[in-house]
């Protein structure tokens, strides 16, 4: 089988797009920061020189001079700092971006296998955090319908672990008694993403009332922090740049050398060629399902422990990113999904240096209007024929 994308493709298009987002920044922040002032420089040049001249004018008293390192001045000071921030916030672009792809590759996979654009899946974002949060807490929890209360109290990483089987089992539950039933009676893609509506706000309410709308964490602990240079990087932080890797490798290596990866970018193709081949598509498009909820949720752990803190609807705030970050990448290619994320990424975190904290979100949108109007199908995606 012929593969469906070449990696040179990939890279270009992740250098060329975190570039011009990181040049774009680091103009803005240039221009906000505070030059230079010419009078000011030159008012230090001559006190220096007067002061040197004062030294060697003394008669019979000449000194040799000693040699100081001079003092930054305040706009020295105020454009390293700026340069500063502009690192910062890039790699904190980067980090979101990662754990962003988490979830959009998975929702990439589901629109690429089944057409349906599926609005729920913000809240099984949702779900991992929460999930994690039932297991890992030690405040007395409880199972939804039932009276009773207790603590579990597991290692977050334990917690994580199971969080995250829950979830993919959800997602083999959806397919299984929804999604499926739907696709065999026909049901057209506009009515699926309606019901996919309906099933967010249910999710959204479901978690509110299991575990309540107050800010929750999942980790207690001080999280301990290194200045790598300009850019200050905790371990919770480093862990979970080194999950996601692994993890979005790993994808990427089960959908190019795997058996069961072929399939799935079989069907993605054309589902129809897919089944006359002998592929069994519905086989495929549940494991996809299981796929995706299962890295959304791992998603939401990391970006909780990132954010030091989480809530019940962190997915419905996040779920206009992710299709950002999927129609930037390429309607269902995953690899363009962790592209336009990167993007996405980089663009909300380093926009906060000249706009509002309450912006960020529309920056991403934005970007993603103006590389649409001038390749609309995406960055790594296929230009179709019309007419």
């Amino acid at each position: 089988m012929k593969r469906s994308l070449d990696t040179r493709v990939v890279l270009r298009a992740l250098v060329v797009f975190l570039v011009a987002a990181v040049a774009v920044t680091w103009v803005l922040s240039a221009q906000s920061a505070a030059t230079p002032d010419p009078v000011t420089v030159a008012s230090a040049v001559s006190a220096d020189a007067a002061a040197g001249d004062a030294v060697t004018g003394q008669a019979g008293t000449a000194e040799p001079s000693v040699s100081s390192e001079v003092a930054p001045t305040p706009e020295q000071t105020a454009v390293s700092d700026s340069q500063s921030r502009v690192l910062q916030n890039v790699f904190n672009g980067v980090v979101f971006g990662l754990m962003l792809a988490l979830a959009s590759v998975g929702l990439s996979l589901i629109y690429g296998t089944t057409g349906l654009s599926n609005f729920a899946h913000g809240e099984q974002v949702s779900l991992g955090a929460m999930l994690a949060y039932f297991f890992a807490t030690d405040q007395p929890v409880g199972i939804p319908l039932t009276p009773l209360k207790f603590v579990i109290g597991w290692p977050l990483w334990m917690a994580a672990i199971a969080a995250i089987i829950l979830a993919g089992a959800s997602g083999w539950v959806q397919d299984r008694f929804l999604w499926g039933k739907l696709r065999k009676r026909g049901v057209g893609i506009v009515q699926q993403m309606i019901v996919s509506i309906g099933l967010s706000l249910a999710l959204l309410n479901f978690l509110q009332w299991w575990i309540g709308p107050n800010r929750i964490r999942l980790s207690k602990s001080i999280e301990v922090r290194h200045q790598v240079g300009p850019i200050q990087v905790g371990n919770i932080t480093l862990m979970s740049i080194a999950i996601a890797a692994i993890v979005l490798i790993a994808v990427a290596i089960f959908l190019q050398r795997t058996r069961l990866g072929r399939a799935t970018r079989a069907v993605s193709d054309n589902r129809a060629l897919a089944a006359a081949s002998g592929i069994k598509v519905d086989f495929i498009i549940r494991l996809v399902w299981v796929m995706a909820v299962s890295l959304a949720a791992l998603g939401g752990i990391l970006m909780a422990l990132y954010d030091n803190g989480t809530k019940f609807d962190i997915g419905a705030k996040l779920l206009l990113l992710m299709f950002a970050a999927v129609t930037l990448g390429g309607l269902g290619q995953a690899y363009g999904a962790l592209a336009g994320s990167l993007v996405i990424g980089v663009v909300v975190e380093t926009s906060t240096l000249w706009l509002g904290p309450d912006l960020k979100y529309a920056t991403a949108l934005a970007i993603l209007i103006l590389v649409l109007l001038v390749r609309p199908q995406g960055i790594l995606g296929r230009a179709e024929r019309v007419g």
